[in-house]
């Protein structure tokens, strides 16, 4: 009887300190990865384009914009001021390493063009 219950208590423990892994849950968080690309003006445009997909964001201050990717590609940005100021564009890929962190000063309709290589390894 001491036994039976040994084991039943054992096969309880056994059972409720399992978990299920929920990284493989949803199969599209394991393909895709999330990447950021950091904005901070007073008032500007972003443009970038990710594998052959053009976006457009307006921007008054700071505006945080994830980025989603399988594979390695290249971040295409155009940055255009709309008023005299300095511009800080930081990207981060999705293991949290700084691809690129650049504060500049651009003049009203100077337009600043980047490429940034993006990659999953």
């Amino acid at each position: 009887m001491r036994l039976q219950i040994g084991l039943l208590l054992f096969i309880i423990i056994s059972l409720s300190s399992c978990s299920k892994d929920s990284g493989f849950s949803n199969p599209e968080m394991v393909i895709n990865k999330e990447g950021l690309l950091r904005v901070e003006c007073t008032n500007c445009e972003v443009n970038y384009r990710i594998n052959n997909k053009d976006f457009s964001v307006s921007v008054n201050e700071s505006s945080d914009i994830p980025f989603y990717y399988a594979g390695d590609f290249n971040l295409k940005t155009e940055v255009v001021s709309k008023e005299e100021q300095k511009i800080r564009v930081l990207v981060i890929d999705s293991f949290g390493r700084v691809v690129s962190n650049e504060l500049s000063s651009k003049l009203k309709g100077e337009v600043s063009k980047k490429e940034f290589a993006i990659t999953t390894r």
